[in-house]
């Protein structure tokens, strides 16, 4: 159950249902509530999954009442990301965090599902747990070890939430000056904006730049579209600035990359740059050191990339079992 841009087809052994086309109206998530107890009551599940805090004084009472297992994914650290977003105030901030805490450590969860490796850590409280990362789903595209010959352009990629944080703005300024030295580069951005505010930054920063395609959607980009971006490009992006909420994680775009062949710049975060390192799959990348941006980038074109195909453990597969055992057990 969720929300969609397109119709959903339904099969034999699958059933989906709408919840809300608009994920910021408050009237339209009080009453998804409704919305949620009356698919509960009509399913009966005997596992039931919960992908947001929202849900999880609901799930829980009616737990007992239908009796399932319940599990609870937890797809990001919500209260540290409230430091991320720039359009809330330190009073709406803490009265935020009151409130997930307070949904989030409700008793009655069976299993939690960690999307990041650092969430053991970070919420201690979680447990049971699984560790399920955003690993790729595919398999990995083997390509021969690459190595960039010097033109007149390069084509890169920003994919993926498009935030303040994740330095996609930076991004646009550095590539600005990658073109005074290649100006026949491009830079692709396909992505989620989830802040109204930066979309129109992001506008404006694109305007005038025909080197620059913005493809910035206030719903999530099907996942498909931003895998058939990688095709065409030399270079993917990842300029995500160093903050608390972020250095730990490593972001689905490593795991895409790193399956798909594709060479990523980076900022300067060690946890990454190990990831990469086995096979060279990428370079660190100051994108705030824009007068020798074009130094830089003409360092990451000497080099090596893919002396090595990544393993299987960049894989979606190499945890596969795992979760199906997990989800046995219950």
């Amino acid at each position: 159950m969720g929300f969609s841009q397109i119709p959903l087809k339904n099969y034999e052994d699958e059933k989906y249902y709408t919840s809300l086309s608009n994920s910021s109206s408050l009237w339209g998530r009080l009453f998804l509530q409704l919305t949620f107890i009356r698919v509960l009551s009509q399913v009966r599940p005997k596992i039931l999954i919960c992908c947001t805090y929202e849900y999880l004084p609901v799930a829980v009472f009616f737990k007992g009442i239908l009796g399932y297992k319940l599990v609870y994914d937890v797809q990001e650290n919500y209260v540290r990301n409230l430091d991320l977003n720039p359009d809330l105030s330190s009073d709406k901030k803490q009265k935020a965090a009151r409130l997930i805490r307070g949904m989030e450590s409700i008793k009655g969860v069976d299993l939690f599902l960690l999307a990041e490796k650092c969430y053991q850590d970070e919420m201690p409280d979680k447990s049971p747990f699984l560790i399920l990362e955003n690993k790729y789903a595919g398999e990995i595209k083997r390509v021969s070890s690459i190595i960039l010959t010097k033109k007149e352009g390069y084509n890169f990629l920003i994919s993926g939430t498009l935030t303040p944080a994740f330095g996609t703005l930076d991004a646009i300024y550095w590539f600005k000056e990658i073109l005074k030295e290649s100006p026949k580069s491009s830079l692709k951005i396909i992505g989620h904006c989830t802040l109204p505010s930066f979309q129109i930054e992001l506008e404006k920063a694109c305007k005038n730049t025909t080197q620059i395609q913005l493809n910035a959607s206030d719903l999530p980009v099907p996942h498909e579209e931003i895998i058939a971006e990688y095709s065409s490009v030399d270079f993917a992006l990842l300029p995500y600035q160093n903050r608390e909420a972020i250095k730990d994680k490593i972001p689905t775009k490593l795991f895409e990359s790193a399956a798909l062949g594709v060479p990523v710049l980076i900022g300067g975060n060690p946890k990454w740059l190990d990831f990469l390192s086995p096979f060279s799959g990428g370079f660190p990348i100051d994108f705030f050191d824009l007068p020798n941006a074009t130094i830089q980038f003409q360092a990451a074109l000497k080099k090596e990339y893919f002396t090595q195909i990544p393993d299987d453990t960049i894989l979606w597969k190499s945890q596969h079992e795992d979760f199906i055992s997990a989800i046995a057990s219950l």
